[in-house]
């Protein structure tokens, strides 16, 4: 009978719980119970899918929060991309960093925006991306509008929104007036994706338009 020497045992199971540390799974883990109920109605997998995110990319989400989304962001961009997180509360931002350092993602760069100006970089972005909030925005032409300007000429809008709320219950923005804002502030509308309409989320894809 071989015999494992005890050191053997013990330092297979410290790597293996160092490998689960840093797997996917546990770096993008929802850090509440909020979290997690929100993306069951807006898996991240299938979203990102949705938009087009992949590896290499450079991505600004509008309104990231505490970092829901954007450690899924960071994962999928991998190494080579970037991620951008915007918003105007300083307080969610600094909780969105200490969350990315915390995990590992070292591809992430918070920004501390206005209510009209997000101030992202000019011309760097493949995408830009807004989940959950565009109904919260003050002025969605003002703040989209200066937003276009970040984006290279092949980049593309992604807005993932509430549907319109149903017998005046919830928060959305009915698809009319969201193609409306946006189009004044300089995109055209490609498609909206239905797929979650069950979950109640539209995700609508735009173009900037001539510039």
């Amino acid at each position: 009978m071989k015999i494992t020497k005890p050191w053997i045992i013990v330092g297979a199971c410290l790597l293996a719980g160092s490998t689960l540390a840093q797997s996917p799974n546990s770096r993008t883990a929802p850090e509440n119970a909020n979290e997690a109920r929100l993306n069951k109605l807006q898996p991240p997998g299938k979203v990102m899918d949705i938009i087009g995110a992949s590896a290499g990319m450079t991505i600004a989400e509008i309104g990231a929060g505490w970092g829901r989304y954007v450690v899924h962001l960071a994962e999928r961009v991998g190494p080579e991309g970037k991620i951008y997180a915007e918003d105007i509360n300083g307080d969610a931002l600094r909780h969105l960093a200490d969350r990315c350092r915390r995990v590992g993602f070292v591809n992430v760069e918070t920004v501390l925006g206005d209510p009209n100006d997000p101030k992202l970089p000019a011309g760097k972005l493949d995408l830009i991306f807004v989940i959950s909030s565009y109904h919260h925005f003050g002025d969605p032409v003002a703040l989209m509008g200066k937003a276009r300007t970040a984006l290279k000429p092949t980049g593309r809008l992604a807005i993932a929104e509430w549907a319109p709320p149903k017998e005046g219950r919830g928060e959305g923005t009915p698809p009319e007036k969201m193609q409306a804002q946006m189009e004044s502030a300089g995109f055209v509308l490609e498609r909206i994706d239905k797929s979650l309409e069950a979950n109640d989320l539209y995700i609508y894809l735009f173009r900037p338009g001539a510039r």
